[in-house]
């Protein structure tokens, strides 16, 4: 449990240290890619969060495809999932950043590009549980999980984290993309 606290403060540190070396340019960027680069913000914050709600340590031996240091093979996934989504959310807040200096097609395409393709899977996972997973079994699970009051916090953090990355990555696409155009 130690070693999990160390690697999970590492990482917060990594990512607080590095927000930190972006918050002047960041400060100094049009509001339109201020907003866009803040919606990367969200993601690293969430995915720490993510990494270590999933991470259950695990002694070895570890064996591939079942056991591993965070875990069963769903907890690594998960876990390294999580690291993931702080260095897009890092990487994405920091193009943004870059790009805000020198706006263009290429840049904003860039971005949306690899915003879709990161949301994708997200996007058929939700579309497959508004069309066949607002069954009996799923609703049981979340109302299980939000009566409790950690399982709440979880909930309801994660729902705003969602929440501010969506708000601030539609209104950011949206404002740079004009602005694109209109400077085309």
């Amino acid at each position: 449990m130690l070693a999990m606290g160390f690697a999970l403060g590492g990482a917060a540190v990594i990512y607080l240290a590095v927000l930190a070396v972006l918050l002047r340019p960041l400060a100094a960027a049009p509001r339109s890619w201020r907003i866009l680069a803040w919606s990367g913000i969200p993601l690293g914050l969430g995915g720490l969060g993510f990494a270590a709600r999933f991470w259950h340590p695990s002694a070895g031996p570890y064996v591939a495809n079942r056991v591993y240091p965070f875990g069963g093979h769903l907890n690594a996934w998960a876990v390294s999932f999580g690291f993931t989504w702080m260095a897009f959310g890092l990487l994405f807040t920091g193009a943004a950043v870059l790009a805000s200096k020198h706006p263009g097609r290429m840049w904003w395409t860039l971005l949306f590009a690899s915003w879709i393709l990161c949301i994708w899977p997200h996007g058929i996972i939700a579309i497959a549980f508004a069309w066949n997973g607002a069954h009996r079994e799923s609703l049981g699970i979340y109302r299980r999980w939000g009566s409790d009051p950690v399982g709440f916090t979880t909930l309801l953090s994660s729902s705003l984290i969602t929440l501010w990355h969506f708000g601030f990555s539609i209104v950011g696409f949206l404002t740079t993309g004009r602005e694109v155009a209109r400077n085309r």
